[in-house]
């Protein structure tokens, strides 16, 4: 696979997600939304942070599938996951409706659980009106960077970038009930400044210990 290549002047492009505008990505505009159709295998493009992603191998909480959270808050790309969502609905359950109890893949970035707490806990989730999904799938996706499309080993793409990614979604009613999200290709648009990866974000919230108080036996050396 081809290496990550840089952006102008030899630098990273680097993206925050004050920066995620459509405008930014002209490749995912009329076409893309207009790809939303009305039968469950219709697939989309959207514009997204990617958030702690499980794409060079499989989550083994998960099911053993690849696995991302996605930060939307570009408005065009929210209302193409509520079409999806919608004609999930109703191939599945004949409503564009969920029915109660079933499961709502789009969630608020700032919900909270039962104890109060952000569900999302990482600062980056902080944002007015942001969505979160999460993706998912049995194969690796197909990851690539820049204006050319170029593909990329799934390694590059880390928590916290701005990607396109190719996303349906579909209905189930068998032991449980709900609307899911599969994760397609992986188009990655910009490195982000803030990680969104496993443990990144729980720093600030731990108790440190007083450095002073501990002791340190030589490496090899038995503890006394």
């Amino acid at each position: 696979m081809a290496n990550f290549k840089p952006a102008l002047g030899g630098k990273t492009a680097r993206t925050s997600m004050s920066d995620v505008l459509p405008s930014s990505l002209t490749p995912v505009t009329s076409a893309t939304l207009s790809s939303v159709g009305s039968t469950a295998a219709t697939q989309a493009e959207i514009i997204a942070v990617i958030a702690y992603p499980s794409i060079v191998n499989p989550d083994p909480q998960s099911g053993d599938k690849y696995v991302a959270l996605l930060l939307v808050v570009d408005p065009e790309s929210q209302q193409v996951l509520r079409d999806l969502m919608r004609d999930a609905c109703q191939q599945t359950f004949r409503s564009e409706e969920l029915p109660p109890g079933a499961h709502d893949p789009l969630r608020d970035s700032n919900e909270k659980n039962h104890a109060g707490e952000f569900a999302f806990k990482h600062p980056a989730f902080r944002v007015p009106g942001g969505m979160v999904v999460r993706a998912k799938t049995s194969y690796q996706p197909k990851c690539v960077w820049g204006p050319s499309e170029e593909e990329i080993d799934p390694s590059q793409i880390n928590g916290g970038d701005t990607v396109v990614v190719q996303v349906a979604a579909y209905g189930y009613n068998n032991q449980s009930k709900g609307v899911g999200i599969s994760l397609g290709r992986i188009w990655l648009t910009g490195k982000g400044e803030t990680k969104i990866e496993r443990g990144s974000g729980a720093g600030a919230n731990v108790r440190r210990i007083d450095r002073s108080r501990l002791q340190f036996a030589a490496m090899g050396q038995d503890a006394a």
